[in-house]
């Protein structure tokens, strides 16, 4: 027997002997994927499930020991109290108006600060995007107060205070409190909610992408906002689309200042916090509750849950396609 034939019997078992080794770590590693899969599905969606469930239970089931996923006697009478009791129509639109409007200002907003920081230079620039990072990790509630004092005597900066200067004249405040110009004009000015994360996102971005363009179309004459209209928009469809997805879920969800700012005009997340008090004052006692407000929470993320299963694919590509440049 040549040294050839030996050294190949020797080798492989070995080869052999590794090869099963790889396929046994790659079983338990798939097993451990799924079981981890499966974890976190359990956990994202149980809410959900068990929202549905609870929804639509009549009080024979409530008082039903055995009833727990599926009910016997379903109703969907809930959703009619909670669609009143949430004055949903009204409140929806309240919640387009104010919260949907403002979205799409900070988007646009937000896209215009964060191209100048990614394209000019300037002094102060680094600073300026420093304190622009900054508004993202202040809590909210910091800066409430002095906002809604702001809403509350507004001066159009100063203006109304010097005006008053004039002899015999004597111009009152602006009382901007419970319209929707407290977040339609910080989301204007680019200090709308997580503006300071939207411009982190976009700024990142745009100094991804390449600068020929741009370049270009200065030769042909075009000005700095041109240029942002006519190449940047339509090279950046994929950092819009996560900016603004991320915007909308975020004025949906608002609650904080909108109860703060708002007596009057609520939108749904503040209709949605009042319905459980509102049905226990009519005299629904506490163990008959949770059905009504399983359906009004059901009823508020519904056109969230729906617009996201519009656009999962693309938004998760656009997550994909969003990197985060030095």
């Amino acid at each position: 027997m040549s040294t050839k034939e030996i050294q190949l019997k020797k080798t492989v078992p070995a080869l052999n002997k590794h090869k099963v080794k790889e396929k046994a770590t790659g079983l338990v590693v798939s097993i451990f994927r799924y079981v981890l899969l499966i974890a976190i599905s359990y956990i994202i969606l149980y809410p959900l499930f068990a929202l549905i469930s609870f929804s639509i239970q009549s009080k024979a089931d409530i008082l039903d020991s055995s009833v727990t996923w599926i009910p016997r006697a379903p109703t969907f009478e809930t959703y009619k109290v909670a669609w009143e009791y949430l004055d949903y129509g009204n409140s929806f639109l309240n919640t387009i108006l104010i919260g949907m409007v403002s979205a799409a200002l900070e988007i646009f907003s937000c896209a215009v600060a964060a191209y100048g920081f990614a394209r000019f230079k300037f002094k102060g620039r680094g600073l300026l995007f420093g304190l622009v990072l900054l508004t993202a990790i202040v809590p909210v509630q910091i800066l409430v107060i002095p906002q809604f004092l702001n809403y509350r005597y507004f001066n159009l900066g100063y203006l109304i205070d010097l005006i008053n200067l004039i002899p015999g004249v004597n111009i009152p405040f602006l009382d901007l409190s419970d319209s929707p110009f407290t977040f339609w004009l910080p989301s204007l000015f680019g200090v709308g909610l997580r503006s300071g994360l939207f411009i982190f996102i976009y700024r990142q971005f745009f100094m991804g992408l390449p600068k020929e363009l741009e370049e270009a179309s200065w030769i042909d004459g075009c000005n700095p906002l041109m240029t942002f209209v006519r190449v940047v928009i339509p090279s950046s469809g994929v950092v819009f689309l996560t900016v603004s997805i991320f915007a909308i879920i975020w004025h949906w969800n608002e609650y904080y200042q909108s109860v703060i700012y708002f007596s009057e005009t609520f939108p749904l997340s503040v209709m949605l916090a009042g319905v459980r008090d509102s049905l226990w004052h009519t005299g629904v006692l506490d163990k008959y509750l949770a059905p009504y407000v399983s359906a009004a929470c059901l009823m508020f993320i519904a056109p969230v849950l729906i617009l996201y299963l519009f656009l999962q694919k693309k938004f998760i590509q656009s997550i994909d396609r969003v990197g985060i440049v030095g």
